[in-house]
């Protein structure tokens, strides 16, 4: 399994070097950043300062530095809340950031928020508290008890997604949905997490994180609908990312790259990555891979 894998990155793998010509057709010059968190600019335990191999580094922080010195615009973009997420842009001096999977976009530290749920019923009460009277958590819980439960405690004091952990079908829960009735809803893939229940079934080898959330949500829509509203062309955009989910972004920016975790992690990914011609994969995992593509696409203006 290791072999097919090493194989399988060989035959996509796009670093050494990376094609300088291509990229710059791509992205002229970037203008803003669509950034994953965790496992992407945060290393374990959400560290901007631990590396994957759990040795301190700056080089992550160093990269954000020159973000800022060259007006470049990062937007976090991730499954955390709002709250969560601007204080990690307070801390890090970020303003904009897209939040529970692409279902809010706040703009100038949240002094204007836009909803990106599509026709989704808005009324009183929230987003998520209309999830949870459809019925379709307890339905989706029952069905897959032992392989499926509410990510705690990440999962409580949401607006928007409903979060859960274990190992599930998407394709399957997806056309499960649909046949119950819950046309206007959808699953889908995070990532990779520790397990860190003990009522999942032992004999899960993997968890993942999965948000259950409006169906016209999600990281890809909510990068087209902030580009739409701030008049940026695709080609001044890049992102980076580490799932499926950043993997669809794809199609709205110039370029994106992939953490080398993204593909240790779930090898599954390299196969979706065929489809999208302008996305790269790093050499270093985690922080180490957000640095190495920031520098990359600042030190190419420079030369």
């Amino acid at each position: 399994m290791a072999l097919e894998l090493l194989e399988k990155i060989a035959l996509i793998d796009q670093i050494e070097p990376w094609p300088l010509e291509l990229i710059n057709s791509m992205v002229p010059e970037v203008k803003v950043i669509y950034s994953d968190v965790d496992r992407t600019l945060l290393g374990p335990g959400g560290s901007l300062f631990m590396g994957p191999d759990y040795n301190y580094t700056g080089k992550p922080a160093q990269a954000v530095l020159r973000c800022h010195l060259h007006n470049i615009d990062v937007v976090l973009i991730s499954g955390r809340g709002h709250s969560q997420l601007r204080e990690d842009a307070r801390i890090l001096g970020f303003k904009n950031w897209i939040s529970e999977l692409g279902c809010q976009i706040s703009y100038n530290m949240g002094e204007v928020m836009i909803l990106n749920i599509g026709d989704f019923p808005v009324g009183e009460a929230t987003v998520w508290q209309t999830i949870m009277s459809s019925g379709a958590p307890d339905f989706l819980l029952n069905k897959y008890k032992g392989y499926l439960e509410y990510h705690i405690p990440w999962s409580d004091n949401r607006e928007f997604t409903h979060i859960f952990r274990g190992w599930i079908d998407i394709a399957e829960i997806n056309g499960l949905l649909q046949d119950q009735g819950f046309e206007q809803l959808k699953i889908v893939d995070n990532g990779k997490i520790l397990r860190r229940s003990s009522s999942l079934d032992p004999r899960l080898t993997e968890i993942h994180a999965y948000h259950l959330l409006p169906k016209a949500s999600g990281k890809a829509s909510a990068v087209r609908k902030d580009r739409e509203t701030r008049g940026i062309p695709k080609n001044k955009c890049a992102a980076i990312g580490d799932s499926i989910s950043d993997l669809e972004i794809a199609s709205e920016v110039g370029i994106l790259f992939l953490v080398r975790n993204a593909i240790t992690d779930s090898p599954e990914i390299l196969e979706k990555v065929r489809d999208y011609p302008n996305v790269f994969i790093t050499q270093g995992a985690m922080g180490l891979g957000w640095a190495e593509a920031v520098n990359f696409l600042i030190d190419r203006r420079l030369e």
